[in-house]
């Protein structure tokens, strides 16, 4: 099985509609069976990324725009090979901040069965470690009643926003005591990537001038315990590193993994 995550940089730069080609012909030759995307945009109009990204792909979508004044919506989607049985999106405000942040919890056909997918995208601001965590604590929480470590494992993916070191990383690896009991996570890079695995890379052309450049902030957990092997990673590389068309499709390198299934 595999499954991406990618922040697809919502309208911003002055070539995003060249970049959403980019996009499309680039999740095209990867050929996923899940992909997680963060920052997707849509209009009142009915006109949304993730729907076009899915017909073109011949993918299921789940996506839930939430419009601000302009009539444009910013948020999280999910496509999928297999059918999507359910959806629905949790708000991840921690104290009366970041209520534009969100998780998309979505429930997947798979074989007899079905598997969970959560997408998420975190407080951006770095100095802001203590919301993140309870973002974390709130994931959790929506992971726990969808856990069965005799099945299919939870797939947690997204724009974390914060390193692999950070606490919030942490929470969710088991490095400090977790937020919900015995449920943990596999980071799906630490196992199996090569390399730094920079997603907010200073090598990306958008990111020449950024503050903060080479950080992994982007990710692909597994929960655990599971009934290894499955659902153990196989591979992980980055995706979107190179232009399509001498265009590069994201400010964000993205994730591909493959899961043993």
């Amino acid at each position: 099985m595999r499954v991406a995550t990618w922040n697809l940089w919502w309208r911003f730069g002055d070539n995003w509609k060249a970049r959403h080609d980019a996009i499309a012909a680039t999740l095209a030759a990867l050929d996923p069976d899940i992909v997680c995307c963060q920052e997707i945009w849509a209009e009142r109009d009915g006109t949304d990324q993730s729907a076009i990204l899915a017909d073109r792909l011949g993918m299921h979508v789940a996506h839930h725009p939430r419009f601000g004044r302009r009539g444009e919506s910013f948020g999280n989607a999910i496509l999928s090979r297999s059918p999507i049985i359910s959806s629905e999106v949790h708000s991840l405000a921690v104290d009366n901040q970041s209520g534009h942040r969100s998780a998309l919890v979505a429930r997947i056909a798979r074989g007899d069965g079905e598997m969970t997918v959560i997408c998420t995208h975190l407080e951006h601001r770095f100095h802001l470690s203590e919301i993140r965590q309870g973002q974390v604590a709130t994931l959790c929480e929506l992971a726990a009643p969808h856990h069965d470590p005799a099945g299919f494992p939870v797939i947690l993916a997204g724009d974390f926003n914060a390193v692999p070191t950070s606490e919030e990383i942490r929470l969710l690896t088991g490095e400090r005591p977790p937020p919900v009991p015995e449920l943990v996570f596999s980071d799906a890079w630490a196992q199996a990537g090569d390399g730094p695995g920079h997603t907010w890379s200073g090598q990306n052309p958008y990111l020449s001038q950024a503050m903060w450049p080479n950080r992994r902030i982007d990710y692909v957990f597994v929960a655990t315990p599971r009934p290894v092997p499955q659902g153990n990673i196989a591979a992980i590389g980055l995706i979107g590193t190179e232009p399509v068309g001498g265009v590069v499709p994201s400010d964000h390198y993205g994730l591909a993994v493959d899961l043993i299934d």
